[in-house]
């Protein structure tokens, strides 16, 4: 069934759920879907682009995430810096003919799956924001930044997102995490990319501090 009805934005980038990212947008097809979503309820689609396939030839099923404006900067040539909020997924039906110079398709919200309980994914969550503030300390020793440690949300079902947000992730890894609906299996995902990261970031750390 389809839920949505979106200006979509394709682009080399994968936009996760509750995780803020800052957009430049020049084109003008995309100055105008600004001002249009601005008028209306803010929110468009991102689509992760596929190298080589043309925009109105990205599959039925690609997963995007609705983004939701929420700060704008206009330069005086039209041009403009924006932040946008993921909020829901969903995946791509089909691309609509539509008078607008960008595209617009429709598209079907994405849940997650039921799976592990609670106290698991509670257990799980906290084992990855722990092994995160282990790299995150030891990345700041390196950069002599003293700035807080990020907050990470209460949610286990959204850490990984935040922590996938805030580490370095290929686009192809970064989309698995966004079409992946267990989010244990989100959480097993980002923990191991950490724990392949801590050993040599710490004996860096420890070096500098030495």
């Amino acid at each position: 069934m389809t839920d949505l009805l979106l200006p979509i934005f394709p682009l080399g980038v994968v936009l996760l759920p509750g995780t803020l990212m800052p957009l430049h947008l020049f084109e003008p097809r995309y100055r105008q879907m600004l001002a249009d979503v601005r008028e209306g309820d803010r929110r468009f689609g991102i689509i992760a682009a596929i190298p080589g396939v043309a925009e109105r030839d990205l599959p039925a099923g690609r997963l995007g995430c609705v983004a939701e404006v929420t700060d704008v900067e206009v330069m005086p040539d039209g041009r403009a810096n924006i932040i946008v909020m993921g909020r829901e997924r969903f995946a791509l039906d089909a691309f609509v003919e539509h008078d607008a110079p960008y595209h617009v398709a429709t598209g079907t919200i994405v849940i997650d799956e039921t799976g592990a309980s609670p106290v698991a994914l509670a257990v799980a969550a906290d084992e990855v924001i722990a092994n995160f503030k282990r790299v995150v300390q030891a990345v700041r020793t390196l950069n002599d930044d003293t700035n807080p440690l990020p907050e990470l949300p209460d949610d286990a079902a959204q850490v990984a997102w935040s922590v996938g947000a805030m580490i370095d992730l290929d686009l192809d890894s970064r989309y698995r995490l966004l079409a992946e609906r267990s989010p244990a299996a989100r959480l097993t995902q980002i923990d191991n990319v950490l724990r392949k990261a801590i050993p040599d970031l710490e004996l860096q750390a420890a070096i500098k501090t030495k």
